[in-house]
């Protein structure tokens, strides 16, 4: 299921893929745009205490729906990058959740995260939301076993590099931003 948050729909269309459903206030969406959907694709969230990623995943989760990919959440505005994370971070019990853009996947994990890669493939651990405790890994170059990371303190769990194609890592606590460089991945 393809879905637009709201403006991002209009860029979806621009790329030639008609989302099937447009989520959020609508006041992002042009008015000829707005014409090529049905009345039922359109799903008016009108709270403006929520952003459109928040609205999103809402929309997901009471649709039974496990895993969301957003794509072109980073934009050109760091503060709704970072809004954008802040509402995925509210919903990483319910939702499997990837954010994608030109070079890099995130996830946001909770306890485990696996992934096949190809070898040399740039794998950073990001403990963003606070203390991410008790991390093994296997297949990375810099191996953690027992480690916990924090937000501002070393070690630093960025640019670690697959050594091998499966890679796993296992954690006791704490929200884990696992980002892999995709030009690696493709």
């Amino acid at each position: 299921m393809r879905i637009g948050a709201d403006g991002g729909a209009n860029r979806l269309l621009s790329l030639g893929l008609k989302p099937d459903f447009v989520v959020g206030d609508l006041d992002s969406l042009t008015e000829a745009n707005r014409k090529q959907f049905q009345a039922s694709q359109l799903h008016l969230v009108a709270d403006q205490e929520t952003n459109d990623v928040s609205k999103v995943l809402e929309f997901c989760h009471q649709r039974g729906i496990k895993g969301v990919h957003l794509l072109g959440m980073q934009g050109d505005r760091t503060d709704h990058f970072m809004a954008c994370l802040d509402s995925c971070y509210g919903f990483r019990n319910l939702l499997e959740i990837s954010l994608w853009n030109e070079t890099e996947r995130i996830d946001l994990s909770t306890g485990r995260w696996s992934a096949v890669l190809p070898v040399g493939t740039t794998v950073s651990l990001i403990p963003a939301f606070g203390p991410v405790t008790e991390i093994t890994s296997w297949g990375l170059g810099y191996a953690l076993a027992g480690r916990s990371l924090y937000p501002g303190q070393p070690p630093s769990g960025v640019s670690n590099l697959s050594v091998e194609p499966d890679v796993r890592i296992e954690f006791a606590e704490g929200t884990l931003l696992v980002v892999t460089q995709r030009k690696q991945i493709e």
